[in-house]
């Protein structure tokens, strides 16, 4: 019994490891501009550059992506949030491929 419980601990804790992006892992990189340093500073953290240049998000999306990630631990000065928000819809917008909606987690109603 102990042992089942000291497994299913385990699993509870290391479960989101395994599917957390490494952020060592090379990515593709951000192209130059002003927020470029700060974006990597702070993204980069937790996941590597290809979960923010693969995707094409509008401006309102990336501003609800920056919200989430903020609810995860991110950090993000609110004196940089409107710079943040322009080079990522410039770099990252639906002008710069399919345009996409943020992935649903598992579990989450669709509106």
């Amino acid at each position: 019994m102990l042992q089942r419980v000291t497994f299913a601990i385990l699993l509870f804790v290391l479960l989101p490891f395994a599917f957390a992006q490494a952020p060592s892992a090379p990515g593709k990189p951000l192209p130059p501009g002003p927020m470029q340093a700060k974006i990597k500073a702070t993204c980069t953290q937790c996941h590597n550059a290809t979960r923010i240049t693969e995707q094409h998000l509008s401006h309102s999306d990336w501003s609800k992506e920056l919200e989430k990630m903020e609810g995860l631990g991110a950090s993000i000065p609110e004196e940089d949030r409107s710079a943040i928000l322009a080079y990522l819809t410039k770099n990252f917008g639906p002008q710069k491929g399919a345009a996409k909606t943020p992935a649903k987690r598992t579990g989450e109603a669709a509106n």
